[in-house]
């Protein structure tokens, strides 16, 4: 276990570089508010950079307005940092163009529970048996003695709840409930914060989220169900990518699906994301693998240059050979 190893570089270093994955969603989000709250406490100074805003859910998050995006950064705030923490990113491309920033004289400490990482980090602490890299801040919490303030818990439990699907996938564990209980203890409103990551769509997305179920499918035999999000629908929509990431949980609640799919087109024409969900034991960690991409058994991603028939033919000849 690498924890001792990461609060070893907490305590050596001064100003830290703060990241987490492009499309950010509210476990990187909520643990990288975290750590920069810690790092506060400790005396040292935090910067956030991401290369792409959070998604419209995670704007009630404590701090969300500290993170700089990379559009807007003025280089001279890379002054002296001497350490990037690097969370919930398998690789550190995962960063996009924050990897750019970091300099040879940055030791990196990579803190992630994805099983596909790489340990791209001088400093590597993966549990892939975590149920979100936030249940890993908290430990760091822990092991430091800091006692979390309201704020710091609103923000761990949002990162908690996105990446457990309010605790109903199967990377719940009894350690999870435990922790929730203990953030709970903060005062924290629950329903307020589930309501904001789940429900409280603005009016754009619910348009956007309706086309989308339009394109629902599901292969002969039921066992992959999928659906798209194409350049059009969010042109009519007004919406953003970004701002669907839940609609994944459409495709995945089709009675007798064992692998869902959303594809998303992207700003950069034959550029396709997809996002996979996996049931009764299908690892889509391999699948998505095998298109440069990766993730965790029951939840992963990659992306694939072709056009949307070919991608989606690609992509449903691939998930037939493992369910």
């Amino acid at each position: 276990m690498s924890l001792p190893k990461v609060i070893n570089a907490i305590r050596r270093h001064k100003k830290f570089l703060i990241s987490g994955h492009v499309d950010p969603e509210a476990d990187a989000i909520g643990s990288q508010l975290a750590l920069a709250s810690l790092i506060k406490r400790l005396g040292k100074d935090p910067i956030i950079i991401d290369q792409d805003p959070p998604p419209i859910s995670c704007d009630f998050m404590p701090g969300i307005n500290s993170i700089i995006l990379c559009k807007d950064l003025n280089k001279k705030v890379l002054k002296d940092i001497d350490c990037a923490l690097i969370v919930d990113c398998p690789t550190l491309e995962r960063t996009g163009k924050v990897a750019g920033l970091i300099t040879k004289d940055m030791e990196i400490v990579n803190i992630d529970h994805h099983g596909s990482n790489g340990d791209f980090g001088n400093v590597n602490w993966v549990n892939e048996k975590g149920a979100a890299t936030g249940e890993m801040v908290f430990e760091i919490f822990k092991r430091l003695g800091l006692k979390l303030t309201k704020d710091d818990a609103i923000n761990i439990y949002s990162a908690m709840l996105i990446d457990t699907g309010s605790f109903r996938y199967s990377n719940t564990s009894a350690k999870t409930h435990i922790i929730a209980a203990e953030l709970i203890k903060n005062g924290l409103d629950t329903n307020f914060i589930y309501e904001s990551l789940f429900e409280m769509k603005a009016y754009e997305v619910t348009h956007l989220l309706g086309r989308s179920l339009s394109t629902l499918k599901k292969s002969a035999d039921g066992k992959i169900a999928w659906m798209w999000i194409t350049r059009e629908m969010m042109k009519k929509s007004g919406a953003e990518l970004k701002d669907a990431e839940n609609f994944i949980g459409f495709p995945r609640a089709v009675r007798g699906s064992k692998v869902a799919l959303l594809f998303k087109e992207t700003e950069k024409k034959g550029l396709i994301k997809v996002s996979l969900r996996g049931k009764d034991g299908v690892d889509v960690n391999k699948i998505a693998m095998k298109f440069g991409g990766g993730g965790h058994v029951a939840a992963a991603g990659f992306s694939i240059k072709a056009a949307r028939r070919e991608a989606e033919k690609r992509v449903l000849a691939e998930i037939s050979k493992h369910v």
